[in-house]
């Protein structure tokens, strides 16, 4: 393009000054310079493509991924993944508090302030900024899906765990709440309790936290899918705001770090600590994440974690069998310790408490996004860990949650 620009430009200051008398002459003189200082041509296409290109990967990746789940399971979940997200997560636990939510504070100043500066020197062009927010949109949701979003089209845990999670009788479904009815009354047993004589956590929300990955690590041995980082979760410094929208942990791919809301009840927890855990080990949907969450709580060296986990299956579980049985399920909810139900008691007050508008609106968000990432039940799929649990109980013991403690 440079001798054309050469040529252009020379014939351009020869048409000036030879046909200076000449209107015609003037006018193709400054056509010519002009189109030799100009930008090459080809630069206008390749400026449009890339934002298109972008947005129409977005929109595939998606649907490509999902067509091909065993490449996503060991070309991505065990290969990919565990790499990114590792070295995210080494960089991002260094940092004590939660390095995202400072982040996006961060983010929406800087906005601000670019908005003010832009208005200063003229009105915002709506046409220009929607499509800036567009493509910008979809570059961000192809980080996530490049740094954990595509987790979500992995194979199911029951296929690469080797477990047969076919659907329950409603025999079957009595059989597994009972059994863990009972094993939730014997864990709760020498428990520590607050004044009202709810069960509190051993060494607090912190201990808690820091003690929360040995149970992920030790369930890593049994199933090479979980090849994805155990960082420690940290308390979410929007824990009171977590709480008003019913989301008890997020995982934040972008800087791999799980989040947990603080003021939970102490009950509850250490699951929610392993649940979160479990999302950073790969496993995005929920029912699995809930699955590897008890999983891990059984298998964890700490007595309060093994209870959490149990106390937190059986709402399931009981939940499930009240949908099939009524009075079988009101049966099995009465054979509950004393002291179990004072926990069971103050998860509730603790639930009414935030009950509103608020709780309401968090749950369709998260209902919405659940669906968008393909869990056609929403918030639903929660309870399908279900399934997996009674998959858990068909296999032996040690295959899946280790020797009895």
């Amino acid at each position: 393009t440079q001798p054309l620009r050469f040529t252009l430009t020379s014939f351009a200051l020869i048409s000036v000054s030879r046909t200076k008398t000449t209107e015609t002459g003037q006018r193709f003189g400054k056509a010519c310079i002009q189109r030799a200082g100009g930008a090459p041509r080809y630069h206008a296409p390749v400026r449009r493509a890339v934002p298109i290109g972008v947005v129409l990967s977005a929109l595939a990746a998606p649907f490509a991924a999902e067509r091909f789940p065993s490449w996503v399971e060991f070309a991505f979940a065990r290969t990919v993944y565990p790499v990114v997200a590792g070295f995210i997560a080494a960089l991002s636990g260094i940092a004590p508090f939660a390095l995202a939510e400072a982040v996006v504070v961060v983010m929406m100043l800087a906005s601000l302030g670019w908005m003010a500066g832009r208005w200063r020197t003229g009105p915002i062009r709506l046409g220009r900024g929607a499509r800036h927010a567009v493509v910008s949109a979809a570059g961000a949701y192809l980080v996530f899906l490049g740094c954990w979003g595509l987790n979500y089209r992995r194979l199911p845990f029951a296929t690469t765990g080797g477990l047969d999670a076919r659907p329950l009788s409603v025999g079957e479904l009595s059989a597994l709440a009972e059994s863990l009815v009972n094993e939730v009354n014997a864990l709760r047993v020498d428990r520590l309790e607050d004044p009202k004589g709810a069960f509190r956590a051993t060494g607090g929300v912190g201990r808690v936290l820091a003690r929360a990955p040995l149970g992920n690590r030790e369930l890593r041995a049994s199933y090479p899918a979980l090849a994805g980082p155990t960082p420690r979760p940290k308390r979410a410094l929007a824990s009171p705001l977590l709480s008003r929208v019913g989301v008890a942990g997020i995982y934040i791919p972008f800087t791999a770090e799980p989040l947990v809301d603080a003021g939970l009840p102490q009950a509850e927890l250490p699951f929610s600590a392993a649940h979160e855990i479990a999302h950073a080990q790969g496993f995005a949907r929920e029912d699995e994440a809930n699955f590897v969450g008890y999983l891990a709580c059984a298998r964890h060296p700490d007595g309060d974690f093994r209870y959490s986990g149990a106390l937190v299956a059986s709402f399931y579980v009981l939940s499930a069998l009240a949908g099939a049985d009524p009075s079988a399920a009101r049966a099995l909810e009465s054979r509950r310790s004393d002291a179990v139900r004072r926990d069971v008691a103050a998860i509730v007050a603790w639930n009414a408490r935030y009950e509103g508008a608020l709780r309401d609106a968090g749950e369709r968000v998260n209902d919405a996004y659940l669906r968008s990432q393909g869990a056609r039940e929403g918030v639903r799929s929660y309870g399908r860990m279900v399934d997996l649990l009674a998959a858990a109980r068909r296999a032996p013991r040690e295959r899946v949650l280790g020797s009895p403690r």
